[in-house]
């Protein structure tokens, strides 16, 4: 009697162990958080084979959820609602300076973004576009921060007047509409244009930062992090982690921490998401 107490009791203390604050324990599915850079139904249909990869290297089941928007993102983000999560650089920054995520992986290629006309625009340089419309998507956007900046010192005499818009396709859809003359576009979306033949050429590009990153929240087990770091880094080492990455569209991950993310800092404070350090 007294060692079946014994067993039962050894059984609670551990189970309570295993139940994190949330009342999620540690063999439940893990929520993998995707920021919204696409509409919800592109993105599951999209990223659906980097959840199944994760879920089998990890052994464990991977949900994916995104949200309706950025700033809905970054506050969930904020209340740690994700065990893994994939998001912009600066809100990349601002997660694991909460805390409560540490980043483990970057894309391999740096991020940067397209300045683009029409095809038949009469501009040739980012100069020419001076007191003229440019369109842009969101404006807590890295890329739209970093191209207003790169127009910015770029153009003499009349600054652009920035048009934001819902996302990076409406952004040049504008332009070929006739309601902006330019657009700061990221690369992956005017390449995707491109190749449907869209009628837009590049005029310029925006300088290069650390692209999205990968971070897992630090209230899990530090083995979880470094398998998963191990589990994208590797990905371009095996044939179906290649197939993975060319259904994704992705070039592949590095292994990544919050310092490599340092230069991206001052979007923060011009995105209004933390006050400048004096």
């Amino acid at each position: 009697m007294i060692q079946r107490i014994l067993v039962v009791s050894l059984l609670l203390i551990f189970s309570a162990q295993a139940v994190r604050a949330d009342g999620r324990g540690e063999e439940d599915p893990l929520l993998f958080g995707f920021f919204p850079i696409i509409s919800t139904v592109a993105l599951f249909k999209r990223f659906a084979p980097l959840r199944d990869y994760l879920s089998a290297e990890l052994g464990r089941e991977v949900r994916l959820e995104t949200a309706p928007d950025f700033p809905t993102f970054v506050r969930r983000t904020a209340d740690r609602r994700y065990d893994i999560l994939v998001t912009a650089p600066h809100f990349a920054l601002l997660a694991a300076d909460s805390g409560l995520y540490r980043i483990r992986a970057s894309l391999e290629k740096d991020l940067f973004g397209y300045v683009v006309v029409h095809e038949q625009s009469p501009v040739h340089t980012v100069e020419e576009l001076a007191g003229k419309v440019v369109a842009t998507p969101p404006a807590k956007a890295i890329i739209t921060m970093s191209g207003r900046r790169f127009l910015l010192d770029s153009v003499r005499g009349i600054p652009p007047h920035f048009q934001p818009f819902k996302s990076h396709n409406a952004a040049y859809e504008a332009v070929l509409s006739g309601q902006a003359y330019g657009a700061i576009v990221s690369v992956n979306a005017v390449n995707k244009a491109l190749a449907q033949g869209k009628p837009l050429r590049v005029v310029s590009r925006t300088p290069s930062l650390p692209n999205m990153a990968t971070l897992v929240a630090t209230d899990r087990d530090a083995a979880l992090g470094e398998r998963l770091q191990r589990a994208l880094v590797e990905m371009g080492a095996s044939e179906r982690g290649r197939a993975v990455l060319r259904q994704i569209h992705f070039p592949g991950y590095r292994p990544a921490s919050a310092a490599d993310y340092e230069p991206v800092r001052p979007f923060l404070v011009e995105a209004g998401l933390v006050s400048e350090r004096r």
